[in-house]
């Protein structure tokens, strides 16, 4: 019995000094330093679209063992924005051995702007029909692409049952929480293939705050226009364009493109001016 309890002593001390001898040379050997970030401090701006290693700009990363391993820097995340055109920027970077270091800093986007709508179709109705706006209204945010799912309309007022123009608010918000308002018109009216056709490039265009405009630059959004549905080809110029625009003021403004035929038919398209 006293032989055994010897043994286990023995091995007791045995495992005691090859542990401590392990635990030394694990302390001793294995690297457990976290590898460092530096930043230049040099502001960076970049596109909304910047790459990675765009992001990484200005960036440092040095290992005491592995040297500098700044190629191996990357973007962990990119919060919401938080100023009108800013966002924090989050970064980790890993040595050999699996040490990291986490950074964050504030960049700012060159080419960032509130979410867009755009329309493919005139918002022109026949009476007694139903106002569709899926079929020709979207949003476009600059950073997540297709919004329009998020479009939300109100349209109280707006009546198909009598002919006229109706106005009414869109709105959008992206992930960065930024809400775009919009008015646009819906003209509700009876034209037959012998009333005139208009057709825009656009049916909401945008202007920035003290952009000049001129009726030129508003007929060139004229893509094409005839006497009718089957008729000849009508001169842009002889298009009334109607409007008044206040570019100083943000805000959405109607703009009237008319044409009477030899008949004496009228077409009207409306358009929606945005100044932001």
């Amino acid at each position: 019995m006293r032989n055994l309890k010897i043994i286990v002593i023995c091995l007791f001390l045995v495992i005691s000094v090859v542990f401590s001898a392990v635990f030394c040379y694990d302390r001793l050997t294995v690297d457990r330093t976290a590898p460092t970030i530096y930043c230049d401090n040099t502001p960076l701006q970049v596109s909304v679209h910047a790459t990675g290693r765009e992001l990484c700009a200005g960036l440092t990363a040095i290992d005491d063992v592995d040297g500098d391993i700044t190629d191996r820097i990357d973007v962990r995340r990119t919060s919401h924005l938080s100023g009108a055109n800013s966002a924090v920027v989050y970064y980790v970077v890993f040595d050999s051995s699996s040490n990291y270091c986490m950074f964050n800093r504030t960049i700012t986007y060159t080419d960032y702007r509130m979410p867009r709508f755009s329309l493919s179709q005139p918002l022109s109705f026949p009476t007694n029909s139903t106002i569709l706006l899926k079929d020709r209204l979207t949003a476009y945010d600059v950073i997540e692409g297709d919004i329009s799912q998020r479009i939300r309309v109100s349209a109280s007022g707006v009546s198909t049952y009598d002919q006229g123009e109706y106005p009414f608010t869109v709105q959008v918000t992206n992930n960065s929480g930024d809400t775009s308002i919009i008015t646009l018109f819906a003209l509700i009216e009876n034209t037959t293939s012998r009333h005139p056709t208009i057709e825009l490039s656009e049916y909401i265009h945008y202007v920035s705050v003290g952009e000049t405009l001129s009726e030129e630059s508003l007929r060139a959004l004229i893509v094409s226009a005839n006497e009718s549905a089957e008729g000849e080809a009508v001169d842009p110029e002889d298009i009334q364009i109607i409007y008044n625009i206040d570019t100083a003021k943000r805000g959405s403004y109607r703009v009237e493109y008319v044409y009477t035929n030899a008949a004496g038919l009228t077409r009207t398209v409306l358009m929606t001016l945005v100044v932001e």
